[in-house]
């Protein structure tokens, strides 16, 4: 949901779509991973990790949805 948004919020701004990247650790039987996205140049990032890569990337684009809306929010 909040991936979609963040990807509906860059074409609607004539931005570069957003771009995903994660660090995964642990063995195969139990990952955890840690999602960045790349906004318009700017990284975002979480200091938590998820147990799946999906998980992980909607929270990290939550948190870059947040950061942009307080940024309008203020102008």
């Amino acid at each position: 949901m909040y991936k979609n948004q963040l990807q509906e919020l860059a074409q609607r701004s004539y931005f570069n779509l957003p771009s995903f990247a994660c660090i995964r650790e642990r063995p195969d039987h139990a990952p955890r991973f840690k999602a960045f996205v790349n906004f318009n140049g700017e990284i975002f990032d979480i200091s938590s990790y998820y147990t799946t890569l999906r998980q992980d990337e909607h929270v990290v684009a939550e948190v870059a949805l947040n950061v942009l809306s307080t940024r309008v929010l203020q102008l």
